[in-house]
């Protein structure tokens, strides 16, 4: 079997797991449910964002790390540190989007949920550790993931009455991140030399993928105590 052949079907196969692990998420997330069903609102989707928030500041710091271990492929280290360049600041715009909703800038900023805290720790943990190409499958699904909730942003916007100068987090996003996901692809195909590469990439990209999913429903668990009045975090936004 040639390189380009190895790649080929390395490829097809890390994107077949990664639309199963996406079809189950979509079809058994509390969070989805309640974004399909018309019932989310602007304290639920600002939930949200701040957890967002909470993980896209530390990613470019952990995107780096990968370079800092890396430096024998240059190549690949260049990769690393110019992802995480362009990934500086992102965490804004989630927050940008949250006040265009109705609160002022500068609004108190919950701590993270325990599953954000999670998921935080083990994109830092497989970037400190084990195979640095592993970290490729984290932004393997991540900077692809417009693909699969295109139709979910569609219906927030819609349920929320939302303008696109509203969700700029995801709406400037999918331009940036689609240059990136064929960045992405093209430096998986090239680096990942063995089954052993193939398989670190994939196990993180599911890992980081469903764990991004538990925080998604303990989102959704948040809100629900909020509402019920068993939880004062982020009570301030009951006035949305």
């Amino acid at each position: 079997m040639t390189d380009t052949t190895q790649a080929a079907s390395g490829m097809e196969a890390l994107k077949h797991r990664r639309s199963q692990v996406w079809d189950e998420l979509l079809a058994q997330s509390r969070f989805v449910r309640t974004v399909q069903q018309g019932e989310v609102t602007k304290a639920l989707y600002a939930l949200y964002l701040i957890e967002t928030y909470h993980y896209t500041r530390h990613n470019a710091r952990n995107q780096a790390l990968v370079g800092v271990r890396c430096e024998d492929d240059r190549h690949y280290q260049k990769f690393c540190f110019n992802h995480a360049e362009e990934e500086v600041g992102h965490e804004q715009m989630a927050l940008h989007d949250v006040a265009s909703m109705g609160l002022q800038p500068g609004f108190p900023i919950p701590r993270a949920l325990p599953a954000t805290e999670v998921l935080i720790a083990y994109l830092y943990w497989i970037s400190y550790q084990g195979n640095p190409l592993q970290r490729l499958g984290y932004s393997f699904w991540a900077e692809s993931c417009y693909d699969y909730i295109r139709p979910l942003l569609g219906k927030v916007q819609k349920t929320l009455g939302l303008t696109p100068a509203q969700m700029t987090f995801f709406v400037a996003h999918s331009d940036i991140d689609a240059e990136h996901s064929q960045a992405v692809d093209e430096m998986i195909a090239k680096k990942c030399k063995t089954p052993e590469d193939w398989e670190d990439v994939a196990q993180v990209m599911e890992t980081s993928l469903r764990l991004t999913w538990r925080m998604m429903d303990e989102v959704a668990d948040a809100y629900a105590q909020l509402v019920d009045g068993r939880s004062e975090r982020a009570a301030f936004l009951k006035a949305l």
